[in-house]
């Protein structure tokens, strides 16, 4: 009976892989993209079985009291760059919550698409990203802080695609449904978007897409208004990247239309930092280092907002 089996499981197979091909290399995949792709469709239960035996949670000493970081935005903010060549260590006060709605100690990719529940937001080419750095940067001013990492990012979406919406298949509430369910663990604290890049582009090349480059400020104040009252925090501490540079100025055309409108932004309880000084690694993504310097940035910023805000809560009990 085996020895029968044997040739129909065979076939399947064979014609199971030529159909992963074929649909790949359709959509316009490069051969090793799709290499890639059918060594981690292969490797679905071997990885899954890695990522819980390194499974931690939260410890018991932080539970329920990690300062909570919302990051939100396009591929920058996931992070596409090269994993350091020598591993880095993972720090017992930084976790992440990661795709698969589990809690993690913190280490790249942090936007890790492995077993993702929230499709809408997976990023199968996500690397080393800016919120480690970021975390890492708080602790050394705030040893005594245990910090929870809630990735949300999503390639090439524009700001259009972040409008409110409590669907969970859309950006905003797939990441507003992960929020709430990691907010068990702590107190959401700070929200991080690094996006605009794809709000450039030339709109011929994204035609199903809806691209605001005049408009990016007033859609980013609507963004804010929105989390703050769905989270209920009139408050929430905001830190946002410009875009930086690109090396393919005729194709983001809008380029500095949008730079303009990031500048403009004057909101309450909300920063920006710059990136047009640091190194890319392709046409518009950061190299690794300078992804850690763009986390830096988030953390130096985001600690001078609440030193001017604690400054203020402390005058005004004075007076």
């Amino acid at each position: 009976m085996k020895t029968k089996k044997l040739p129909f499981i065979v076939i399947a197979l064979t014609v199971g892989t030529a159909v992963v091909f074929g649909i790949l290399a359709w959509k316009g995949y490069g051969s090793q993209n799709i290499l890639k792709r059918i060594s981690q469709m292969s490797g679905t239960f071997s990885q899954s079985s890695e990522r819980d035996e390194g499974e931690t949670g939260v410890s018991d000493q932080h539970a329920g009291r990690l300062q909570l970081f919302i990051l939100a935005g396009q591929s920058n903010m996931t992070g596409l760059g090269d994993p350091p060549q020598a591993e880095t260590k993972t720090d017992s006060r930084i976790y992440t919550f990661s795709n698969d709605y589990r809690w993690r100690l913190a280490k790249e990719p942090v936007d890790d698409p492995r077993n993702q529940v929230d499709r809408v937001s997976e990023d199968q080419d996500a690397g080393f990203g800016p919120s480690v750095s970021f975390a890492k940067t708080l602790l050394e001013q705030n040893p005594n802080m245990a910090i929870g990492l809630i990735p949300c990012a999503k390639g090439g979406s524009s700001i259009a695609e972040w409008r409110r919406s409590l669907q969970d298949q859309t950006l905003y509430g797939s990441c507003l449904k992960r929020v709430r369910a990691a907010s068990v663990m702590g107190k959401v604290v700070g929200f991080l978007y690094f996006q605009g890049e794809i709000d450039t582009v030339d709109p011929k090349e994204q035609p199903k897409k809806t691209l605001l480059p005049n408009q990016w400020a007033s859609e980013f104040a609507m963004l804010v208004k929105n989390w703050r009252r769905d989270l209920a925090s009139p408050e929430l501490p905001v830190v946002f990247a410009q875009i930086g540079t690109n090396t393919e100025p005729d194709r983001f055309k809008n380029w500095a239309i949008v730079q303009a409108q990031q500048s403009q932004v004057q909101l309450p309880f909300t920063a920006m930092i710059t990136t047009n000084d640091l190194a890319l690694k392709d046409y518009v993504h950061f190299t690794t280092e300078s992804y850690q310097v763009i986390g830096q940035r988030f953390a130096e910023t985001y600690m001078r907002m609440q030193a001017v805000k604690s400054a203020g809560a402390l005058s005004d009990k004075v007076e």
